[in-house]
């Protein structure tokens, strides 16, 4: 699960270095570059992603801390 986070977050981070691509500058009037985007805005999902990425990897950090604890033992 980690290992899952940390390929969407790097996914996210690596995703602005595509915006100097010539198709994304005909979109955004010639005006963007890696990590400026120019004219264009991201939209809600790209900040989703990221969003749960971090929220993915802080429940798995918890989580993990949580799992190693003993349990107590109720008399049943």
């Amino acid at each position: 699960m980690i290992r899952g986070c940390l390929l969407i977050g790097s996914g996210c981070a690596l995703y602005p270095l595509g915006w100097n691509s010539e198709e994304v500058q005909q979109t955004c009037n010639n005006l963007s570059d890696q990590f400026e985007l120019g004219t264009c805005q991201l939209g809600w999902a790209y900040y989703c992603t990221g969003g749960g990425a971090a929220a993915a990897m802080l429940l798995c950090t918890w989580l993990a801390c949580f799992a190693g604890k003993k349990q107590k033992q109720y008399p049943y």
